[in-house]
């Protein structure tokens, strides 16, 4: 199955807040959407098995170095977002890490 690619900062496509539970983000038409977290840390879990004594849950991968950066989610569609810069990837990250997720580094 193919990943549901959100251009980040095209057309109308923004992220609109992380939260424990999700990632509201607006897409290229201007729908509001979200990533269900909880659903990403299970089938994380799932799919690489679980890492114990982690405050932080995986959930997703990312590759940054890549052309263009990306961060894709485990929830079913995939949701991957595609950024415009390395900069604009680490502008999911931080708010991730806040809220103790995190992205494996698939490069």
């Amino acid at each position: 199955m193919e990943p549901e690619i959100v251009g980040i900062g095209v057309a109308n496509a923004c992220i609109k807040c992380v939260t424990p539970q999700r990632v509201e983000y607006f897409d290229e038409a201007g729908q509001e959407c979200f990533v269900d977290i909880e659903e990403c840390a299970r089938n994380w879990v799932q799919l690489h098995g679980a890492r114990r004594g982690r405050k932080y849950r995986y959930v997703g991968g990312r590759g940054l170095l890549e052309d263009p950066p990306w961060i894709e989610f485990a929830n079913k569609r995939r949701t991957r977002f595609e950024f415009e810069s390395l900069n604009e990837g680490y502008g999911l990250i931080i708010p991730l890490k806040k809220v103790r997720l995190l992205t494996l580094d698939m490069n």
